[in-house]
């Protein structure tokens, strides 16, 4: 019986370590520790992830530009960008002609991202930063668009992360973001398709789309109400001097 009770014991044991280091790659237990895992993984990330960049262009990037058009040189902002999957999609769209600020708070993700900007020659149209979403250090109104994949439910404050981004959007500007479909394995740390449209309309979204995207996570697509002039990519060295943030450089 004891036997019986040491062996649950230890399989209970086991699966609580599963669900909080890799399922839930470590959001239960603090930020330190999700960015401590991000930087554990970040040199095997995109083998475990297995991104299809064709599919990405098709459903990412493509869609994103008939949103916008015809604007073709966004000022583009992507929060927990990883290792660059966002502006790398971008830059290897032949339609895109803008910039992509990705930021994010492991080093070592954006390290691989900027191994991969550098090889693929992308340095004009890519910028880094090791920052975290919660306190974006722009202006209101900064970018056409802000983006923000598979990330929300690994970032302590979601709400504030999302009030940030909308905040830096400009009025009329795209937000992308997705919401993970199945909830059972995050209780409190995912939303439904209803709490992301309560929380999207109170910070003055509209037109608000969710549509499923692939097996965990469905996109959700929003406009910021109101309209702006487009800010375009040549206006990146004003955002920078506004920010008083320096880009991650490309030489390592």
């Amino acid at each position: 019986m004891i036997i019986l009770l040491l062996g649950a014991a230890v399989l209970v044991g086991a699966f609580l370590i599963w669900w909080l280091i890799f399922e839930t790659e470590g959001v239960y237990l603090g930020r330190r520790v999700v960015v401590a895992l991000y930087d554990l993984y970040a040199a095997r990330y995109d083998r475990i992830k297995q991104f299809d960049e064709t599919a990405d262009i098709t459903l990412i990037s493509q869609p994103l530009l008939d949103r916008i058009a015809p604007i073709v040189d966004p000022l583009i902002l992507d929060v927990a960008t990883g290792t660059a999957r966002v502006p790398l999609i971008m830059a290897r769209n032949a339609r895109f002609q803008g910039h992509v600020i990705g930021l994010d708070a492991s080093r070592r993700m954006l390290a691989q991202a900027r191994k991969k900007v550098v090889v693929g020659r992308f340095e004009s149209f890519v910028s880094l930063l090791q920052l975290d979403a919660g306190d974006l250090p722009f202006e209101d109104g900064s970018f056409d668009v802000v983006t923000c994949l598979e990330a929300l439910e690994f970032m302590p404050r979601p709400q504030q992360a999302l009030a940030e981004m909308a905040r830096v959007l400009r009025p009329g500007g795209l937000l992308l973001t997705t919401i993970r479909i199945d909830t059972r394995w995050m209780p409190t740390r995912t939303w439904s398709e209803e709490r992301m449209r309560r929380e999207l309309e109170k910070l003055k979204m509209r037109d608000i789309e969710v549509a499923i995207w692939q097996e965990d996570y469905s996109q959700v697509w929003a406009l910021k109400a109101g309209r702006s002039q487009p800010i375009r990519a040549d206006r990146l060295d004003d955002i920078w001097q506004a920010a008083r943030q320096v880009p991650v450089s490309y030489n390592y």
